[in-house]
Protein backbone atom coordinates (compact mmCIF):
# COMPACT_ATOMS: atom_id res chain seq x y z
CA UNK A 1 0.00 0.00 0.00
CA UNK A 2 2.80 1.76 0.98
CA UNK A 3 4.72 1.51 -2.48
CA UNK A 4 1.22 2.23 -4.70
CA UNK A 5 0.85 6.21 -2.75
CA UNK A 6 4.41 6.71 -3.44
CA UNK A 7 3.93 5.84 -6.93
CA UNK A 8 0.97 7.79 -7.00
CA UNK A 9 2.47 10.80 -5.78
CA UNK A 10 5.47 10.54 -8.10
CA UNK A 11 2.69 10.42 -11.35
CA UNK A 12 0.57 13.52 -9.93
CA UNK A 13 3.80 15.40 -9.28
CA UNK A 14 4.83 14.61 -12.83
CA UNK A 15 1.10 15.24 -14.66
CA UNK A 16 1.35 18.76 -12.74
CA UNK A 17 4.83 19.02 -14.38
CA UNK A 18 3.27 17.99 -17.63
CA UNK A 19 0.26 20.06 -17.16
CA UNK A 20 2.36 23.17 -16.61
CA UNK A 21 4.39 22.27 -19.67
CA UNK A 22 1.10 21.99 -21.73
CA UNK A 23 0.04 25.59 -20.87
CA UNK A 24 3.37 27.04 -21.23
CA UNK A 25 3.20 25.76 -24.86
CA UNK A 26 -0.16 26.28 -24.97
CA UNK A 27 0.26 30.44 -23.63
CA UNK A 28 3.82 30.85 -25.47
CA UNK A 29 2.90 29.05 -29.18
CA UNK A 30 -1.18 28.92 -29.10
CA UNK A 31 -3.53 30.83 -31.38
CA UNK A 32 -2.81 35.15 -31.87
CA UNK A 33 -6.56 35.89 -31.21
CA UNK A 34 -5.89 39.16 -32.19
CA UNK A 35 -4.48 38.13 -35.44
CA UNK A 36 -7.51 36.25 -35.70
CA UNK A 37 -9.84 39.26 -34.64
CA UNK A 38 -8.51 41.14 -37.21
CA UNK A 39 -8.82 38.95 -39.92
CA UNK A 40 -12.54 39.66 -39.11
CA UNK A 41 -13.61 43.32 -40.30
CA UNK A 42 -16.70 42.70 -41.01
CA UNK A 43 -17.57 41.90 -37.01
CA UNK A 44 -16.88 44.19 -34.63
CA UNK A 45 -15.52 42.86 -31.39
CA UNK A 46 -16.23 44.70 -27.70
CA UNK A 47 -15.33 43.74 -24.40
CA UNK A 48 -17.87 44.79 -22.38
CA UNK A 49 -17.22 46.27 -18.07
CA UNK A 50 -18.97 43.04 -17.15
CA UNK A 51 -16.30 41.05 -18.54
CA UNK A 52 -18.81 39.59 -21.48
CA UNK A 53 -17.15 39.77 -25.09
CA UNK A 54 -19.86 41.29 -27.79
CA UNK A 55 -19.74 40.56 -31.18
CA UNK A 56 -22.03 42.78 -33.75
CA UNK A 57 -21.85 42.49 -37.74
CA UNK A 58 -20.89 45.88 -39.08
CA UNK A 59 -22.95 46.26 -42.25
CA UNK A 60 -26.37 44.70 -40.52
CA UNK A 61 -25.33 45.96 -36.57
CA UNK A 62 -27.10 42.79 -36.07
CA UNK A 63 -25.62 41.44 -32.34
CA UNK A 64 -23.89 37.43 -32.68
CA UNK A 65 -24.91 34.92 -30.19
CA UNK A 66 -21.54 33.89 -28.24
CA UNK A 67 -21.59 30.84 -26.35
CA UNK A 68 -19.24 31.70 -23.98
CA UNK A 69 -18.55 35.28 -23.65
CA UNK A 70 -16.32 35.26 -21.41
CA UNK A 71 -14.68 33.84 -23.65
CA UNK A 72 -12.50 35.83 -26.34
CA UNK A 73 -11.81 32.64 -28.57
CA UNK A 74 -15.93 31.54 -27.84
CA UNK A 75 -16.54 35.59 -29.58
CA UNK A 76 -13.84 35.37 -32.61
CA UNK A 77 -15.24 31.48 -33.03
CA UNK A 78 -18.45 32.50 -32.84
CA UNK A 79 -18.10 35.96 -35.27
CA UNK A 80 -16.76 32.99 -38.21
CA UNK A 81 -19.22 30.71 -37.63
CA UNK A 82 -21.65 33.68 -38.06
CA UNK A 83 -18.92 34.52 -41.15
CA UNK A 84 -19.35 30.97 -42.62
CA UNK A 85 -23.07 30.66 -42.23
CA UNK A 86 -23.78 33.90 -44.11
CA UNK A 87 -21.25 32.60 -47.01
CA UNK A 88 -23.18 29.17 -47.00
CA UNK A 89 -26.36 30.59 -47.17
CA UNK A 90 -24.78 33.14 -49.95
CA UNK A 91 -23.40 30.30 -52.00
CA UNK A 92 -26.59 28.38 -52.12
CA UNK A 93 -28.77 31.55 -52.86
CA UNK A 94 -26.15 31.61 -56.02
CA UNK A 95 -26.17 28.31 -56.53
CA UNK A 96 -29.94 28.52 -56.77
CA UNK A 97 -29.25 31.26 -59.03
CA UNK A 98 -27.22 29.61 -61.27
CA UNK A 99 -29.50 26.46 -61.36
CA UNK A 100 -32.34 29.01 -62.59
CA UNK A 101 -30.23 30.91 -65.01
CA UNK A 102 -29.23 26.80 -66.36
CA UNK A 103 -32.93 26.17 -66.80
CA UNK A 104 -33.60 28.88 -68.15
CA UNK A 105 -30.16 29.23 -70.57
CA UNK A 106 -31.48 25.47 -72.24
CA UNK A 107 -35.01 26.90 -72.72
CA UNK A 108 -33.49 30.17 -74.21
CA UNK A 109 -31.13 27.40 -76.33
CA UNK A 110 -34.03 25.23 -77.33
CA UNK A 111 -35.59 28.71 -78.55
CA UNK A 112 -32.81 29.38 -80.44
CA UNK A 113 -32.56 26.18 -81.92
CA UNK A 114 -35.97 26.89 -83.13
CA UNK A 115 -35.73 30.65 -84.14
CA UNK A 116 -32.68 29.85 -85.56
CA UNK A 117 -34.41 27.50 -87.92
CA UNK A 118 -37.29 29.54 -88.64
CA UNK A 119 -34.85 32.38 -89.58
CA UNK A 120 -32.60 30.15 -91.84
CA UNK A 121 -35.90 28.98 -93.69
CA UNK A 122 -36.60 32.74 -93.69
CA UNK A 123 -33.14 34.09 -95.31
CA UNK A 124 -33.76 31.35 -97.77
CA UNK A 125 -37.19 32.56 -98.99
CA UNK A 126 -35.41 36.21 -98.87
CA UNK A 127 -32.75 34.93 -100.78
CA UNK A 128 -35.39 33.95 -103.43
CA UNK A 129 -37.01 36.65 -103.58
CA UNK A 130 -33.96 38.85 -103.55
CA UNK A 131 -33.19 36.94 -106.58
CA UNK A 132 -36.11 37.32 -107.73
CA UNK A 133 -36.09 41.06 -107.13
CA UNK A 134 -32.40 41.17 -108.56
CA UNK A 135 -34.05 40.07 -112.18
CA UNK A 136 -36.85 42.35 -112.25
CA UNK A 137 -34.31 45.08 -111.67
CA UNK A 138 -31.87 44.08 -114.09
CA UNK A 139 -34.97 43.86 -116.39
CA UNK A 140 -36.06 47.47 -115.75
CA UNK A 141 -32.70 48.69 -116.00
CA UNK A 142 -32.60 47.37 -119.35
CA UNK A 143 -36.30 48.99 -120.48
CA UNK A 144 -34.61 52.15 -118.50
CA UNK A 145 -31.42 52.41 -120.67
CA UNK A 146 -33.96 51.63 -123.77
CA UNK A 147 -36.44 54.30 -122.25
CA UNK A 148 -33.85 56.85 -121.81
CA UNK A 149 -32.19 56.30 -125.15
CA UNK A 150 -35.96 57.03 -126.83
CA UNK A 151 -35.94 59.83 -124.30
CA UNK A 152 -32.43 60.92 -125.65
CA UNK A 153 -33.46 60.35 -128.99
CA UNK A 154 -36.63 62.75 -128.17
CA UNK A 155 -34.64 65.57 -126.57
CA UNK A 156 -32.50 65.13 -129.95
CA UNK A 157 -35.58 65.75 -131.96
CA UNK A 158 -37.09 68.69 -129.82
CA UNK A 159 -33.61 70.36 -130.18
CA UNK A 160 -33.72 69.98 -133.91
CA UNK A 161 -36.88 70.87 -134.22
CA UNK A 162 -36.21 74.28 -131.83
CA UNK A 163 -33.48 74.77 -133.92
CA UNK A 164 -35.72 74.78 -136.75
CA UNK A 165 -38.44 77.07 -135.10
CA UNK A 166 -35.67 79.78 -134.41
CA UNK A 167 -34.49 79.67 -137.98
CA UNK A 168 -37.94 79.63 -139.11
CA UNK A 169 -38.99 82.60 -136.64
CA UNK A 170 -36.09 84.61 -138.20
CA UNK A 171 -36.73 83.41 -141.49
CA UNK A 172 -40.24 84.48 -140.72
CA UNK A 173 -38.86 87.99 -139.21
CA UNK A 174 -36.97 88.70 -142.26
CA UNK A 175 -40.01 87.95 -144.81
CA UNK A 176 -42.07 90.62 -142.46
CA UNK A 177 -39.34 92.41 -142.68
CA UNK A 178 -38.75 92.74 -146.21
CA UNK A 179 -42.90 92.24 -146.48
CA UNK A 180 -42.85 95.91 -144.63
CA UNK A 181 -40.39 96.73 -147.34
CA UNK A 182 -42.32 95.84 -150.29
CA UNK A 183 -45.41 97.91 -148.67
CA UNK A 184 -43.42 100.69 -148.41
CA UNK A 185 -42.29 100.21 -151.47
CA UNK A 186 -45.38 99.59 -153.50
CA UNK A 187 -46.75 102.86 -151.73
CA UNK A 188 -44.36 105.13 -153.20
CA UNK A 189 -44.47 103.54 -156.32
CA UNK A 190 -48.03 103.77 -156.20
CA UNK A 191 -47.55 107.77 -155.09
CA UNK A 192 -45.65 107.68 -158.19
CA UNK A 193 -47.86 106.67 -160.74
CA UNK A 194 -50.68 108.90 -158.98
CA UNK A 195 -47.86 111.59 -159.91
CA UNK A 196 -46.92 110.00 -163.01
CA UNK A 197 -51.14 109.74 -163.97
CA UNK A 198 -51.59 113.31 -163.10
CA UNK A 199 -49.01 114.87 -165.25
CA UNK A 200 -49.97 112.20 -168.02
CA UNK A 201 -53.55 113.81 -167.55
CA UNK A 202 -52.22 116.96 -167.89
CA UNK A 203 -50.23 116.33 -170.71
CA UNK A 204 -53.33 114.71 -172.48
CA UNK A 205 -55.37 118.37 -172.00
CA UNK A 206 -52.44 119.78 -172.82
CA UNK A 207 -52.09 117.85 -176.54
CA UNK A 208 -55.94 118.35 -176.49
CA UNK A 209 -55.69 121.61 -176.59
CA UNK A 210 -53.09 122.14 -179.01
CA UNK A 211 -55.28 119.85 -181.65
CA UNK A 212 -58.04 121.82 -181.00
CA UNK A 213 -55.76 125.01 -181.33
CA UNK A 214 -54.14 123.78 -184.50
CA UNK A 215 -57.44 122.53 -185.82
CA UNK A 216 -59.35 125.75 -185.73
CA UNK A 217 -56.46 127.66 -186.92
CA UNK A 218 -56.59 129.71 -190.20
CA UNK A 219 -55.69 128.33 -193.68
Amino acid sequence: MTKFAKCLVVFAVGASFAFLGFAWVSMMGGPNWTAEASALPGYELAKGEDGRWKVTERASGQPVTVKSPTVRASAILAAREDLAKKREEEIKTLNDHTATYKKKLAEAKQFNEADTKAMEARVKELNVQLDSLNAKILGLSGDLVKRSQDVQLIRDEAARRRADVFRLTRELTEIQTDHSRSQELERKLRDQLVRLDGVIASLESRNKQLREAVGNAPR
